[in-house]
């Protein structure tokens, strides 16, 4: 095809830059949800059938963030427990775990995202395929982004997954994450509400 139609390279590739990505109203609209959420330190959740552009819009988003101001902790979701997401995290901050407990697990990762804020570089947790997680994940995920007893939000995330992600954000044991997901800024630009209901999400 490429040759036929004198393509210099092969058309419809996932690889396009970001910069040559066509804006749609819809690729705006979840970065401006992104980087809302990485502002207050909260969740923002973007859903969408398979290929209808979630990766993409994460990939879009996440390149406006200047990487001395921020560090990407980019993580693919599954069907595993809350430590395979702890050792993701850990491979992407460059962090040794010498155990496989929960709690010291926990208390690393912690340690590690404490420290990124002190270094005045914010960290940005971007789950892809989130929808694939557990149930009781969320819960835990909440608590990994709290910090000065639950007064303090310091891990911003980002879920991206299919439509049933939404519907796993109300379970009771996922409200608190879910308290924290913000709605889209509105366009008078007061602060989003956060009431525990999960907000239309789409890219």
């Amino acid at each position: 095809m490429r040759h036929f139609f004198g393509f210099t390279r092969e058309p419809f590739s996932a690889d396009v830059r970001v910069d040559e990505l066509y804006h749609t109203a819809a690729l705006d609209g979840a970065k401006e949800r992104f980087l809302y959420a990485v502002s207050l330190g909260a969740v923002s959740v973007i859903t969408g059938d398979v290929g209808s552009g979630k990766s993409t819009a994460l990939r879009y988003a996440s390149s406006t963030l200047h990487p001395s101001q921020y560090q990407i902790i980019s993580v693919i979701a599954s069907t595993g427990s809350i430590i395979e997401i702890l050792k993701q995290i850990s491979m992407a901050l460059e962090i040794e775990w010498t155990s496989i407990s929960l709690a010291k697990l926990m208390h690393t990762v912690r340690g590690a995202v404490d420290g990124d804020r002190e270094k005045k570089q914010v960290p940005v947790l971007i789950i892809d395929e989130a929808s694939l997680l557990r149930i009781e994940v969320f819960a835990q995920l909440h608590t990994l982004g709290q910090f000065e007893m639950d007064s303090k939000p310091l891990l911003p995330i980002i879920l991206a997954g299919q439509n049933n992600l939404l519907d796993k954000l109300m379970y009771l044991t996922s409200r608190p994450l879910a308290s924290r997901v913000i709605r889209k800024k509105s366009s008078r630009g007061t602060t989003a509400k956060r009431d525990g209901r999960v907000p239309e999400a789409s890219p």
